[in-house]
């Protein structure tokens, strides 16, 4: 992905359905949005802050640790448009999480472009997205030891910038975006070559061979990328061990975090 691509509207959508995500992902990003999509809550309430989303999507029926449901977390943590996603038919749920402060609520079965139209919607409305835009070339993605300048387009592990390509960036990248979990070669084939690549997976093990062996020169005695084997991949234990999730702005749970945006 490049600096354009980085400008765009920023959404991070949180469902449990993979089926779900996995539409809605694909249409918002045909309509021009920069899309993150954790598949669970720990990972959302994390990359809520160190994605910078513009508007946040999130499931009603998903539920924080402690049992609290997510998307009133994420209210009373963050300002970002919030749209919360019920089931069919369920008038009472929308009505409530509407109650409850979110921006807009919107039932299943979904129609991308009008989920679509519903996000713009919202940003139409001046909040947080000039602020972003205006900073976002200097906007970083710190995960403990390991540094993802956007703006820049650098990568700094243990403070040894690493030089990658623009694939290898583009890779590491969607690897942070959810950072709690494996990313499978099929979902970073269609994040970063895009949906109507038509060639060998094996590709996406090259491109991660050639940047392990960058980051390893920058920092030998840091782990960054780590194999599933018959999976994929996912940010490893040294980088993933130093991340903590946020319990509000300027508060957090857990210990060594080092997450969030970087202005220089």
């Amino acid at each position: 992905m490049d600096q354009e691509i980085n400008l765009a509207p920023r959404i991070l959508i949180a469902v449990s359905d993979p089926d779900l995500r996995r539409v809605a992902v694909a249409g918002l990003r045909s309509s021009g949005f920069c899309v993150s999509a954790p598949t669970d809550a720990e990972a959302a309430m994390l990359l809520a802050q160190s994605f910078s989303p513009d508007v946040l999507i999130v499931d009603s029926r998903l539920v924080t640790p402690e049992g609290r449901p997510l998307f009133e977390k994420l209210r009373n943590s963050t300002e970002q448009y919030l749209l919360c996603i019920a089931g069919e038919g369920e008038h009472r749920v929308r009505s409530a999480v509407l109650q409850s402060g979110a921006d807009d609520a919107i039932s299943t079965p979904l129609h991308v472009d009008e989920l679509a139209a519903r996000c713009y919607a919202m940003l139409r409305r001046p909040r947080q997205l000039q602020q972003r835009v205006e900073s976002v070339s200097a906007a970083s993605l710190v995960f403990g030891p390991l540094t993802i300048d956007l703006g820049r387009r650098e990568v700094r592990v243990d403070d040894e910038e690493a030089q990658t390509t623009r694939i290898e960036f583009s890779l590491l990248e969607q690897l942070c975006r959810r950072p709690t979990e494996v990313c499978t070669r099929e979902e970073l084939l269609d994040a970063v070559w895009g949906p109507r690549w038509v060639g060998d997976s094996h590709v996406v093990d090259v491109h991660l061979s050639n940047l392990r062996r960058k980051l390893d020169q920058a920092a030998p005695g840091t782990k960054v990328i780590h194999t599933v084997r018959g999976v994929g991949f996912r940010l490893a234990n040294d980088i993933t061990d130093a991340i903590e999730i946020p319990l509000a702005v300027g508060v957090s749970i857990g210990i060594g975090i080092g997450i969030g945006i970087g202005i220089g």
